[in-house]
């Protein structure tokens, strides 16, 4: 996947940047009105792993940023986000947005994600501080935090997975993992969903 990438195990802490909002304000709830920044967002959880990429591009601006830390990665231009909802489609994805307030064009609140390949791994839910910035009912910047204590889980959970995986086949990590970094990416997540069930039935 293009995009600026970087990645660290097994602490899953290397920061994305992300286009800080000018100005400031007084934080308010959003109004319920129709096109509302909220709306956009909460548009966008509910279409992410449930609709491909393009059918999910129209809610993004042509130059739009996702920026994820806590796993670091970014995802630039339409191209790549599309690829990107392509993977939540192939892992089952499953956001959830609570706590939505609003600072001028920005909308805060905090995403809950599931997904199949952390349901494996034995992480029922991953938390996310999120920040999007919205303008004419289209996001033009997202980032997303993974909150300390599900940093925490993932990072323990994900320890005994690799170092299994690395003994078993460090080729197939290399796949999962090429270069150390996360491959998101709707070709791979089959086979790690099937490497993952590999290891909880040897850790039975």
């Amino acid at each position: 996947m293009r995009g600026r990438v970087g990645f660290c195990w097994p602490g899953l802490l290397v920061a994305a940047s992300f286009l800080s909002v000018a100005g400031c304000g007084t934080v308010t709830r959003s109004a319920r009105g129709r096109g509302g920044a909220d709306l956009v967002v909460q548009d966008f959880c509910r279409s992410f792993g449930r609709q491909k990429g393009l059918a999910i591009l129209n809610l993004f601006a042509d130059s739009a940023r996702f920026d994820i830390e806590g796993v670091s990665v970014s995802f630039v231009g339409r191209g790549d986000i599309a690829r990107f909802a392509d993977y939540g489609v192939a892992a089952h994805e499953r956001l959830v947005a609570r706590d939505l307030e609003v600072v001028q064009e920005t909308v805060l609140c905090r995403i809950e994600e599931s997904n199949d390949w952390l349901a494996l791994l034995g992480v029922k839910r991953a938390y996310y501080d999120a920040r999007f910035r919205v303008s004419g009912g289209r996001i033009l910047g997202a980032r997303l935090t993974l909150i300390p204590e599900s940093r925490e889980e993932l990072a323990g959970k994900l320890a005994g997975f690799l170092a299994w995986l690395l003994a078993q086949d460090p080729k197939a990590l290399q796949q999962l993992l090429p270069g150390g970094r996360p491959a998101y990416d709707s070709r791979v997540v089959p086979e790690l969903i099937s490497r993952l069930r590999q290891w909880r039935a040897r850790s039975r």
